[in-house]
């Protein structure tokens, strides 16, 4: 079912509004569902400024000098699945923010001028955006004290890694070790809260480029990354995102205790097909959990939506039952919480639809995959566009 907030929210006390109201794991949107939340109660804050596929026709397309109006595909996906991921490995939800318009209707990673080109429709969903990534993060401080948030992208360029950006240029990044450790490099971080708070000491440089580096595990999970110890920094003429709008409003660079990092995920392997989408994103939250591990809390994640919680949060258990999984082919599924109609799409590893079905409400769905074995995803759709993947496996033959 969906949920919507209050307007006042918006104005006044939104941390307060989320508090009292806000479930983990739970959707929230806002006018016309161009803006999604869903909610969490995990030190991480995923957003998604570009991935959205709603063509409104009450919104004209953006026409201004310079401006991108290019969707990054999957992405909305990717971080979709990453969410899932960290529930299924710490029973703890990060909190997303996804754009649900398309770019060339709004640009959530911009200042409002550029982001809606001067319309009001555009203007007020790009105002729920923010109010949403501020109040993910404002609960994040009072609850944590510091955090991590990833503004989530995807780039065209030649070279296939993953571009992390913390607001260093290609020049900066280019400086020794010794250089990026002085004040001066480190204020222009958008890490620059971490350099000073990491549990293990590490310098800055360290954190870039080091072995326990965010792009050195990338990299380790077979994802080229830079910067990372392989991949110091990308050659002058290299393209490379080092952040935008998102990750200077959110890192630490001008101040505050939650760090921040713009991912620009590559294509080949990554974004080329739902499948490796997907896939990527599972490898994404390992990584993720293990650098907050390393890093900011240490101990056991799964603990960590327990610490300080004072907010009245409590995960929401598991509602979609598949049975039996792993399985044969022939298999069960039940939504247990939905109100409406679903649509079911099943993808193979390759990212091909091989099968489509509708689930009514409160109904046991009996499926029969006609001819696949190994993993499959399935994509359960609701009217609205929110949707989520599961992942499931078929071996052997048929009874």
């Amino acid at each position: 079912m969906r949920c919507f907030l209050i307007i006042i929210c918006f104005f006044a006390g939104l941390n307060i509004c989320q508090a009292q109201g806000f479930v983990p794991g739970q959707s929230y949107f806002s006018t016309n569902d161009y803006i999604e939340y869903v909610a969490g109660n995990f030190p991480l804050v995923l957003s998604v400024p570009h991935g959205g596929y709603l063509n409104p026709t009450t919104i004209p397309d953006r026409n201004c000098d310079g401006c991108s109006y290019f969707r990054d595909t999957y992405t909305q996906e990717l971080a979709r699945q990453t969410v899932l991921a960290v529930y299924a490995r710490t029973g703890c939800y990060p909190h997303l923010v996804i754009n649900r318009l398309h770019r060339k209707k709004l640009d959530a990673n911009r200042e409002i001028i550029e982001a809606a080109d001067s319309n009001l429709i555009a203007e007020a969903a790009w105002r729920a955006y923010h109010a949403y990534l501020d109040t993910a993060n404002t609960q994040i401080r009072n609850q944590w004290g510091k955090g991590l948030y990833i503004d989530v992208h995807g780039h065209a360029h030649d070279i296939q890694r993953m571009e992390l950006g913390y607001l260093l240029t290609k020049t900066e990044l280019q400086a020794s070790d010794s250089l990026l450790n002085t004040p001066n490099y480190v204020k222009e971080s958008s890490i620059r809260n971490l350099v000073t708070t990491n549990l293990n000491g590490f310098t800055h440089a360290e954190l870039l480029n080091g072995a326990y580096s965010l792009g050195t595990a990338l990299e380790q999970h077979g994802y080229p990354a830079v910067p990372s110890e392989t991949d110091l920094f990308p050659d002058s003429d290299e393209p490379y995102f080092n952040g935008g709008y998102n990750t200077a409003r959110y890192g630490s660079r001008d101040g505050g205790t939650i760090d921040g990092v713009q991912i620009e995920c590559n294509g080949e392997g990554v974004r080329d097909n739902l499948s490796n989408a997907l896939r990527f994103a599972d490898t994404l939250s390992v990584v993720v959990v293990h650098y907050l591990q390393k890093h900011y809390f240490g101990g056991n994640p799964s603990e960590w939506c327990t610490i300080s919680n004072t907010s009245g949060f409590v995960p929401t258990p598991e509602v979609i039952d598949i049975f039996p999984n792993p399985g044969n082919g022939r298999f069960k599924i039940r939504d247990r919480a939905s109100l409406t109609e679903q649509s079911i799409e099943i993808y193979d590893v390759q990212g091909q639809l091989i099968q489509k079905e509708t689930l009514l409400p409160y109904e046991t769905l009996e499926i029969n995959i006609k001819s696949s074995t190994g993993i499959l995803w399935l994509l359960l759709r609701q009217p609205n566009g929110a949707y989520r993947t599961i992942k499931i496996m078929i071996h052997g033959t048929k009874n």
